[in-house]
This record gives structure tokens, sequence and C-alpha cells, in this order.
């Protein structure tokens, strides 16, 4: 499946520990921030979101161990939202995506006694505050008077949210313990979707974007975020961005909205190709197998990998059940 831009770029700045270190340090409690080792964070394999899912948010999933020399690990689940759940479930979701985490850590520690702890911290930069229910336990259905009785023998955990709506401007520049790059995909994730005058607030964020263009392969971080702005905002014009590069960091970035704009037309092109493979497929699916090519069967396809709909798209004409074509 092609990613949003959100998770694209969720993914390529916070899917490095020198960027979620800062980050995931100042979201924890103080005193489990003190506690852990932050530098063997590390970023582990996998993801634990629902396929039908995985358009609307992604994860990154971080172990780290104690400073003490204790070998027990901590999970840190990282997810962003960029609208609230419809469904209103999302501490739900996350404790079925944290036993999925457990299931896969027995499964490489079979004679572990304990399981690691794991954080659940929910990054969201939509437009309107967020309002779900923190707390599982405020999802249960538990009349008021027994709840008092009941509540030893309940599931109860609350995640961390990461509320970028909320969190002022200066705030988010002053993060001393996040790296630069991580301070404006933070902003951009706030602002570039919404704001209409997005290129003067970007204007107001040069000091930071100067620091992330002098770092190591800052040029193409920076074309990077250019790359998001550029496919999330329709009224910032390519020219606008690369004037403004140009005129406070300096000739050298000339080329990072080149990049940018380059790298938007070959995912064009490559979404073109896809959802091309998608609709022909779902096509002959139809003409092969009629009434059993329904909603669920269109809903697996449109969120399944490149891979997957290539595997499926080469079997159409040689598998004789619609369950063949579609075996993983």
């Amino acid at each position: 499946m092609i990613p949003t831009p959100h998770d694209a770029l969720f993914k390529a700045v916070l899917g490095q520990p020198e960027h979620a270190r800062g980050m995931l340090r100042a979201i924890v409690p103080p005193v489990l921030a003190e506690a852990l080792d932050w530098q063997t964070l590390t970023l582990r394999p996998g993801s634990f979101v629902d396929a039908a899912l995985r358009h609307q948010h992604t994860d990154l999933l971080y172990g780290a161990t104690w400073r003490d020399g204790g070998e027990a690990l901590v999970y840190l689940l990282f997810e962003h939202q960029s609208t609230p759940p419809t469904e209103g479930l999302m501490a739900y979701r996350l404790l079925r995506y944290q036993d999925r985490i457990w299931e896969h850590w027995r499964a490489d520690h079979p004679k572990a006694k304990t399981l690691p702890m794991i954080i659940p911290i929910v990054m969201y930069h939509g437009a309107t505050p967020w309002s779900e229910p923190r707390s599982f336990d405020a999802l249960l259905d538990v009349p008021a008077g027994v709840r008092a009785a009941v509540e030893p023998y309940l599931v109860r955990f609350t995640y961390l949210l990461l509320d970028l709506s909320e969190i002022p401007d200066d705030e988010l520049r002053e993060g001393a313990m996040r790296t630069a790059l991580a301070r404006l995909v933070a902003m951009c994730f706030k602002h570039a979707r919404t704001r209409a005058d997005f290129v003067q607030i970007l204007g107001r964020w040069m000091d930071v974007v100067r620091e992330v263009a002098r770092a190591p392969n800052g040029l193409a971080a920076l074309a990077q975020v250019m790359r998001y702005i550029l496919e999330v905002n329709e009224q910032v014009r390519p020219e606008a961005l690369q004037a403004l590069l140009e005129r406070e960091i300096g000739p050298e970035t000339k080329d990072t909205i080149v990049t940018a704009g380059q790298e938007l037309i070959e995912q064009g092109r490559k979404q073109g190709i896809q959802q091309g493979i998608q609709q022909q497929l779902v096509r002959q699916l139809l003409q092969r197998f009629g009434a059993e090519v329904d909603s669920h069967v269109e809903q697996r396809i449109a969120t399944a990998s490149v891979e997957q709909r290539e595997r499926w798209f080469g079997r159409v004409l040689t598998a004789a059940t619609l369950a063949e074509v579609l075996a993983d």
C-alpha cells in the first residue's frame, strides 16, 4: 500500500532513534525518563496496526533498557492520527496492539516469566483538539453503583497523548532535547495542511530550518519536508518555497525544491500504476468469480501491499478459486 504523506514523513524522521529519542523522552513521565538508558533506544521491526486502518495511521515500536543495567526491555508504542478516530475506541485499539506486541515478544522469549511494560503514545495533529477517552476502563459499560466493587478486576490503562494542536509553537521550537528536524516536522504536522499562510509561518522558523540544512544529510532531509508541504497543501507554491529557502539560507538550497518536485512526480507515476493494477485486479476477479468478490474482498485489495497485489494479479488466470488467488 502506498503510504500517506503523514505516514511517510512520520516514519522517515521519527523512525530514526536520533530524532525520536528527544521527543519520546519529553513525553513520558520524568521518573521513567530518568530510569531509561536512552542511548539503547532501538527501533523494533514490524507493524501492529490492523490492515484496514493503515491508511489512517501508522506505528513505530521502540525498545530500551533500564539505566541500572537490568535486562528488561521497555517498549514504546508510538502512533499518530491526522483526524480523530470516528468510532471512539482508540484505547481498545491500543490494547489490541499491545497484546500483539506481547505475543511476538513471548515467541522470542518462551521461558520468560514476566512481560515488558509498554508505554502507548498517540501522536495527533488534527485541526481540532483530541476528544476521545484516554482511559481504557472509561469504555467499559459498568453501572456506577458497582464500579468500585469490580474495579480490581477490570483492565485499566491510560495512553499518553501528544496533541500538537494544543502545543504552542514556541514550545515546539524550544524542545531542547529534540533535534532540529524533529521540531520542524512537528511544526509541519501541526500547520502545513490547514494554513493558507504556511509560507509565512515557515519563514518564522528559518533558524530551525538552517539547523536542519547544516546537519549531515541536511539538504536531503529538508527536501523530504518540502515534499510533504507541497503534497498536503495545494495553496503553497513551489516557487514561493524556493524563494524563501534561497533568500534565507542560500543558493545551495535551490535543488531542494526541484528534488521534492521530482519525488512527487515519481510517486504520482507509481501511484497511478498501482491504482491501475488494483482496478484491473478487481475487474478480472469479478469476471472470474462474480458475486464472491464482495466489499470485504475489495477492501482487502485496497489495503494490500504492492507485492501482494502483484502476486494476486499473477494468479488470476490460473487459480481455481478466489481463496487460491488471495492466499498469502
